[in-house]
């Protein structure tokens, strides 16, 4: 088995963890050096990848990255919920739990979507096993905030990843910078994360490759330029991602209905459209469920079994009570396809044409920029 590289120098889930130990004056893999106040501004779908392809387009941030050139790896799945878990408590999809955008709850057999409802199946606060950056400074006497917007403030994935901050919804990203240097002003010290999604709508709704994308790129560096009066001499930020994404075409997506020989022994079907997570009947029908599938997709995706995925380090060390959220077979695209169960699958997800989730360095580098008195 062959897996894809990346270039990354760092992890993601390194990010937070060091301005959390930068905050405290000690050591930490990305090299930040002490402050007293510092935050994380996350570019949900901006892809190192996809940032360098467009660097024309952002001339301010990609002069910001160049001084260091720091690409992240931001793990697998490379997907929001598990890249968002990884940055905020520093650990691997398979010691905090969130393995994918959708998974099986081994105890109800419910799907959980992790961007929507999780309760009464789950509950936030053990569903996702680590504690955070944010309970950490909470316990060094360090206030923190974390800012997106308003629809997100008490949703479970909030209550699970962003437990410890206080939670400020907020209308644009000029807003934001204004709450952060307000909230900086207040405290001697700090801690803050910021988020920021137009660019993976876009990505999702017209393609990274579209006009529309190149625009609302162009309009984030304008908007990022704000940064160089916000902060001051002794603050740090590092911008990042959760993954890059590439475009799908529709003939390259395939739709699987309820007939198929590829659903024999499926019971639920987890993940995304590019990393189909398939829950069975039965463990004895795993070889049959991998071979159809190989057979079916060829290079076009590597198909792995639950056992080889975790022997292979995709999720990181797995924790025993982790170990059946993920997929008893798993399909990884590795070219540009993505997989639906043709009866389940939603309208809007069927005709998104940005993608992510799977291995390929596209979709798991993400650019590192830190900025201020880090950069």
């Amino acid at each position: 088995m062959v897996l894809p590289t990346t270039a990354a120098t760092v992890r993601l889930a390194d990010v937070f963890t060091s301005c959390g130990a930068a905050l405290r004056g000690e050591d930490n893999p990305l090299g930040l050096a002490p402050v007293s106040k510092a935050a994380v501004l996350l570019v949900d779908g901006m892809g190192a990848q996809n940032l360098e392809a467009r660097r024309g387009h952002a001339r301010w941030l990609t002069e910001k990255w160049r001084k260091r050139t720091l690409i992240g790896d931001s793990g697998f799945p490379s997907t929001t919920a598990s890249a968002l878990t990884s940055l905020t408590t520093g650990v691997h999809p398979g010691e905090h739990g969130i393995v994918g955008y959708t998974v099986r709850d081994p105890t109800s057999g419910a799907l959980i979507n992790h961007l929507k409802s999780w309760e009464p199946h789950v509950q936030p606060a053990t569903w996702q096993r680590s504690p955070t950056v944010f309970e950490a400074a909470q316990r060094d006497g360090i206030p923190s905030i974390s800012m997106g917007e308003r629809r997100f403030d008490g949703s479970d994935f909030t209550k699970a990843v962003w437990r410890g901050a206080t939670f400020l919804g907020t209308d644009s990203l000029a807003d934001q910078f204004q709450r952060l240097r307000e909230f900086f002003d207040e405290n001697d010290r700090a801690l803050a994360y910021l988020y920021w999604p137009g660019l993976d709508r876009t990505g999702h709704s017209s393609g990274v490759n579209s006009e529309a994308w190149i625009r609302r790129l162009e309009d984030l560096d304008q908007q990022l330029r704000a940064l160089d009066s916000v902060l001051h001499p002794e603050e740090g930020l590092v911008i990042t991602a959760d993954h890059g994404m590439l475009d799908v075409s529709d003939d390259h997506k395939l739709m699987v209905p309820e007939t198929s020989a590829l659903l024999h022994s499926v019971t639920s079907w987890g993940g995304e459209p590019r990393v189909a997570q398939l829950y069975l009947d039965t463990p004895d029908a795993t070889a049959d469920v991998v071979a159809a599938w190989s057979e079916t997709l060829g290079a076009d995706a590597l198909v792995l079994s639950r056992a080889d995925a975790i022997d292979a380090s995709l999720f990181g060390e797995v924790a025993s009570e982790v170990v059946p959220r993920i997929g008893d077979v798993l399909v990884l695209a590795v070219q540009e396809r993505a997989f639906y169960r043709s009866e389940v699958a939603s309208v809007q997800s069927m005709r998104m044409v940005g993608q992510h989730g799977s291995l390929t360095a596209t979709e798991r580098e993400v650019p590192v920029i830190p900025l201020g008195a880090w950069a």
